[in-house]
């Protein structure tokens, strides 16, 4: 009987001191955040641009849209410069108030351009809202601006570098503070964010489309800040 039990405790020594091996220390586990921020000028413009039409037949609407969809794209393959982001379509009745009956359907076709040639876009947004061949002027939505993605990309990776080091010199200062002999990374996340101006919104009537000085609009980007933030843990040594 002894002997079971001297062998049983020899038994729970072992698996406690396997387990206390097998489980990771934590202690002296500082968390810390380092970010890197710059502005920088947004060099690519998005437009949106629609048309709007009225008719009893849903077919005939969908052609009168589409016409003046296809005569925009075919204005926007002659600038090299344009980009076509893609065009969209949605129908729905027109009921009247008095008898709150469907007595027609209304149709909208949508536009979106972009365009790094800010002068070459502003003439083609003015272009557009003309009338065009076979269809009818497009309006104008709104325009916002962005960081195209291979100046953003290259911007980041400069960022990512800065507060790296940033992280670095904090996670020094801390083990200088805390006497210790050094430190190592436990883990580290890398988040990139970028800050946006408002879109600039701008919507025309027809009429005031129809006048060629007032369809070209200015064309002002603005900045975007991106942002670089690296958090994670360190064991200070």
């Amino acid at each position: 009987m002894l002997r079971r039990n001297i062998a049983l405790a020899v038994l729970a020594t072992l698996t406690a001191a396997g387990t206390a091996r097998a489980e990771p220390l934590n202690y002296n586990v500082v968390n810390l955040e380092a970010s890197a921020q710059r502005a920088v000028s947004n060099d690519l413009a998005v437009a949106t641009l629609f048309v709007e039409v009225n008719d009893n037949d849903p077919t005939r609407l969908a052609n009168k849209v589409n016409r003046t969809l296809g005569a925009a794209l075919k204005l926007v393959k002659q600038v090299p410069v344009v980009k076509n982001e893609g065009t969209g379509y949605a129908t729905h009745p027109v009921y009247n108030p008095k008898t709150n009956r469907a007595e027609g359907w209304r149709g909208r076709g949508e536009l979106r351009v972009s365009s790094r040639d800010f002068e070459a876009f502003s003439k083609l947004l003015g272009q557009l809202q003309q009338p065009l061949e076979g269809g009818q002027p497009l309006q104008l939505a709104g325009i916002h601006y962005a960081i195209s993605d291979d100046a953003r990309g290259q911007l980041e990776n400069e960022l990512i570098e800065e507060s790296l080091k940033a992280f670095r010199q904090r996670a020094d200062l801390i083990s200088r503070s805390m006497a210790a002999k050094g430190w190592r990374t436990v883990n580290l996340n890398v988040n990139t964010q970028a800050l946006m101006p408002p879109p600039m919104l701008k919507t025309m009537s027809v009429r005031y489309a129809a006048e060629a000085d007032a369809t070209q609009p200015p064309l002002e980007g603005g900045d975007s800040k991106v942002t670089v933030t690296v958090n994670g843990s360190i064991q200070v040594e």
